[in-house]
């Protein structure tokens, strides 16, 4: 191989590898961020409705008894970063982080209080609708 076209392939497949989407099993960017809020709720992942498409992430909203809360939510590698609307901080505590098991086709949504495991939650694509 010519070795002045070394360096360049190099820098495609480096470039490739970070373009690369994650893995997001059957579900839909949106849908790791509902059902992350619906578990910090105690609601089932149809009654977070996704408000509107943000820059970087999503706005939901949830009627819950007479109540209408607004959360916003983003992506970063495997962990989720919530906050309610009004609030300007993102949450740490508990971190939420999610999984796939592709061969069952669910979502893992796993809240954690330092490395310890405090609750997880599974859904299925069907839980969505």
């Amino acid at each position: 191989m010519n070795v002045g076209l070394r360096p360049w392939l190099l820098l495609l497949a480096a470039s490739l590898l970070m373009a690369a989407k994650p893995n997001l099993g059957a579900f839909r960017s949106p849908q790791i961020c509902q059902a992350a809020i619906a578990s910090l709720q105690g609601v089932k992942a149809n009654q977070v409705k996704l408000y509107r498409n943000l820059k970087e992430g999503w706005q939901f909203s949830l009627d819950h008894l007479g109540k209408t809360d607004s959360y916003l939510c983003q992506l970063q590698a495997d962990t989720v970063l919530w906050r309610r609307s009004q609030d300007s901080r993102w949450q740490h505590s508990p971190s939420i982080r999610y999984q796939f098991n592709s061969s069952a086709r669910q979502l893992f949504i796993r809240h954690y209080l330092g490395e310890a495991q405090l609750a997880e939650f599974s859904f299925r694509s069907n839980d969505f609708y």
